[in-house]
């Protein structure tokens, strides 16, 4: 899966956020329980690339079947963070002369050097129902990130530490036939005295053409305090792309610039099955766990 993410493009400097995630199952297909393992990587850069943040993940999870229609899953997450300033890309009060900023004077900002890397780790446990006909699947999840609360801070302070993160999510996907599929999706986030959610749907349809499975989605998600963004997908086979691109209905659309964000997601499924449940109909995760509004980025 890769991920690419332009946040306030046309206005200051934009963030711009890339991603690339893996997963792969280790049982066999037969096997009515899975075994999976993931890795991701993230980078955020702003400032026009003088503030950079990459962040190195891996995941393990198991899902084990509880009945004839229902799986509970417990997931492990850790992260591998680092966050740097490029000096070069930087000016500072302490470097003007009478002929401008000189680079070659000290900036008088050494504290800025002291931000080391960190690790952090995350857990979360869903439980899945599943009708008998297959045709609907509800999802019911809670995590908890950041739960060693690890250190961040210029000035070596012992007390500035991450809140831990904590989100629950709420997923059904309904297929009334074979050629259309509803997909609806919740999420709640809190973190320190920050917290917002966000809540939507797509709808799927498959095209119906010979030897391939042809589908586009349409759908909307609503960030609360933020902003709205329709969901345009479309995928062939074993490839699916899509577009969300932000409606501000915060208070940033009162300025003189209206605030853009676009994102655009690509997922890639080897060896997909024929089954339906196979299909991603909802924009990507970075997508939702993003608050453009509080400034904060949840990964």
């Amino acid at each position: 899966m890769g991920n690419f993410r332009q946040q306030w493009g046309n206005a200051a400097t934009p963030f711009n956020t890339q991603s690339l995630s893996f997963e792969q199952k280790f049982l066999k297909e037969d096997n009515e329980n899975i075994l999976a393992i993931g890795v991701s990587m993230m980078n955020d850069q702003t400032m026009n690339g003088a503030f950079r943040s990459v962040y190195a993940s891996g995941t393990l999870a198991y899902h084990q079947n509880i009945s004839d229609n229902s799986n509970f899953a417990l997931g492990f997450l850790g992260s591998y963070n680092n966050r740097r300033l490029d000096y070069s890309k930087l000016t500072f009060g302490e470097q003007f002369s009478s002929g401008g900023f000189d680079l070659a004077l000290p900036n008088g900002e050494t504290n800025l050097s002291n931000l080391k890397p960190y690790f952090s780790l995350g857990t979360g446990l869903m439980y899945t129902y599943f009708s008998n006909y297959n045709d609907f699947i509800l999802d019911i999840g809670f995590s908890a990130y950041d739960i060693n609360q690890p250190r961040l801070s210029f000035l070596n302070d012992e007390n500035n530490k991450l809140y831990v993160r904590y989100a629950g999510n709420l997923n059904a996907q309904y297929y009334p036939s074979e050629k259309v599929r509803l997909n609806f999706f919740s999420v709640y986030h809190r973190q320190g005295i920050q917290n917002y959610f966000s809540v939507g749907g797509s709808i799927g349809r498959n095209l119906g053409l010979p030897d391939h499975e042809v589908m586009t989605y349409l759908g909307a998600w609503f960030r609360e305090g933020d902003a709205v963004y329709p969901y345009l997908g479309f995928s062939w086979d074993n490839v699916q792309v899509g577009l969300t691109y932000d409606i501000v209905i915060s208070k940033q659309n009162l300025g003189p610039v209206n605030p853009q964000v676009f994102e655009l997601s690509f997922v890639y499924t080897k060896n997909k099955r024929s089954s339906i449940y196979d299909q991603v109909g909802c924009p990507n995760w970075n997508r939702i766990v993003r608050n453009p509004t509080s400034g904060m980025k949840f990964r």
